[in-house]
C-alpha cells in the first residue's frame, strides 16, 4: 500500500513539475502554427532561439511591424491575436 501511494505521490509530483514547460511547447506551436504563413525564415529561426515565452515573441513581432509601419497599420493585424495570449 505504501508503494503504491509513494508512486501515485511521485507521479503526482512529476506531472505538476512537467505542466509549465509542456503548456509553454504548446503556446510556442500555437504562435508557430498561426503565424507560419506571414514569417520569414529569419522569424522562424529567432522563434527556434527565442529564451521569453511564447506571449512576449508575438509582442516582439507586433512592436516591430509597428516601428516599420505605423501604429496600428492594416498590416500588423495579423500580429494582435499573438501578442495577446
Amino acid at each position: 500500500m505504501t508503494r503504491f501511494l509513494g508512486t501515485c505521490v511521485a507521479l503526482a509530483l512529476i506531472l505538476l513539475l512537467a505542466y509549465p514547460f509542456a503548456r509553454e511547447a504548446y503556446h510556442r506551436y500555437e504562435v508557430a502554427r498561426s503565424l507560419d504563413s506571414v514569417m520569414s525564415d529569419r522569424d522562424r529561426a529567432a522563434l527556434r532561439d527565442w529564451r521569453g515565452d511564447a506571449a512576449s515573441f508575438g509582442r516582439s513581432l507586433l512592436d516591430r511591424c509597428e516601428l516599420e509601419n505605423g501604429r496600428g497599420a492594416p498590416a500588423c493585424q495579423r500580429y494582435y491575436r499573438v501578442a495577446q495570449q
